[in-house]
């Protein structure tokens, strides 16, 4: 049976969960030798000091919490050129529970934020991601997202930045258009 993941902003009762699937995911990665966020980066306090709680986001299938992410109008810091444009949205901390792991719930969440940039009027849905982590960018490539740069992150961490033209204007990947949310498993 096809299932449909609906994604929905949070509320301040609902951090714990965000930081919760967050903390799952970063475990997970730690436990294969992979350090993505530190667990102080992911703590509440943390996430709420650095992040406005409407720029935090859930998707749910059935009614469960199944995926994380964040959707900002501004990221000064890694995309500095495009701060006086306001053309574009910033997709950070996409997150899914083990127990749905490659069950598309990555890839409904990037639709639905595809459409998100479209609806507020943007022109590119931009990330960044470790540059040494071969399938993470070749799965953001596979989503049709482009690599602008590769950049040297306080001289230890080789980020690529990635963006996705909102008219359909990309060099691979399908443009996503049409439901908010999309079928998975």
């Amino acid at each position: 049976m096809t299932e449909e993941i609906i994604v929905r902003a949070i509320d301040e009762n609902q951090i714990e969960l965000f930081a919760s699937i967050l903390q799952e995911a970063a475990e997970w990665l730690r436990e294969q030798g992979i350090e993505m966020w530190t667990r102080e980066q992911i703590r509440v306090e943390r996430l709420l000091q650095q992040n406005d709680i409407h720029e935090m986001f859930i998707g749910y299938v059935s009614g469960a919490p199944v995926a994380t992410m964040m959707i900002q109008e501004m990221d000064a810091f890694m995309w500095p050129q495009a701060v006086k444009n306001k053309d574009s949205l910033y997709l950070h901390k996409l997150s899914v529970r083990r127990a749905w792991a490659k069950s598309g719930c990555s890839s409904a969440m990037i639709g639905w934020a595809k459409e998100e940039a479209g609806r507020r009027g943007k022109s590119y849905l931009r990330l960044d991601c470790a540059a040494d982590r071969p399938k993470l960018n070749e799965f953001y490539e596979s989503h049709g997202f482009i690599k602008v740069k590769e950049v040297l992150i306080n001289q230890r961490y080789p980020t690529a930045l990635y963006e996705w033209a909102c008219n359909g204007n990309n060099k691979g990947g399908a443009s996503h258009r049409g439901r908010t949310y999309a079928k998975i498993r």
